[in-house]
């Protein structure tokens, strides 16, 4: 299904409003908002077939709810830009064969609701494991020579992640994120079928009241 960049930056933005004015109403305890950047690689022949190089533009961002201390919930979202350009070679299209030079462009934007469990309580390095499902925002920008094509669709998506945070010794509400993730995207393209892939990502985590 096709959507318009306004109605995703819309459904998106209401969605994460929504969850905040719930979180900041109910929260016995601190809403905490992480902010990283995060390190991504094509999984399976059918996404490296578009794209197979490791995409170092992305970000990302988690609004999470304690329900105890190991427990939260919360709602996440990532951001990651793969970009890939291959040799000039000749292509057949409806106009006849052309020699051009291919570029795929594909931006993935996975929006999740999302659960993780501390596996301690305390101290210095806490390892924590994460899972979410939700949907995807899938840019898909094609350049055949001076032939450009695009489609932005939605689709479904489930993520999980694995790390650890680290509490600055002044403040056990703040600290530092680092982890590993892995996105399941499926897609339906003529040429891939998912745009599955796992990383790693770095950040920090702090109370918002």
């Amino acid at each position: 299904m096709e959507v318009t960049m306004k109605k995703i930056y819309k459904y998106s933005a209401i969605s994460f409003a929504l969850l905040f004015m719930f979180l900041a109403g109910h929260a016995q305890q601190r809403v905490q908002l992480k902010l990283g950047y995060n390190i991504n690689t094509p999984t399976g022949s059918a996404f490296e077939n578009l794209v197979n190089k490791t995409s170092f533009r992305g970000v990302n961002a988690e609004l999470s709810y304690p329900l105890s201390n190991q427990l939260s919930i919360g709602l996440g979202v990532a951001y990651s830009d793969f970009y890939q350009k291959y040799p000039r070679k000749t292509f057949e299209t409806k106009d006849g064969t052309i020699s051009a030079v291919l570029s795929n462009s594909i931006q993935t934007t996975p929006v999740l609701a999302k659960v993780n469990y501390q596996l301690t309580k305390a101290g210095l390095i806490r390892p924590y494991l994460g899972a979410g499902a939700g949907f995807n925002v899938v840019r898909y920008s094609h350049y055949l020579g001076e032939f450009p094509g695009s489609k932005t669709s939605f689709k479904p998506a489930l993520g999980a992640d694995a790390g650890v945070n680290i509490p600055f010794f002044a403040s056990k509400q703040a600290g530092l994120n680092l982890g590993v993730n892995f996105n399941y995207l499926p897609y339906d393209n003529d040429i891939a079928k998912n745009l599955n892939n796992w990383g790693v990502h770095a950040g920090v985590f702090f109370p918002l009241r």
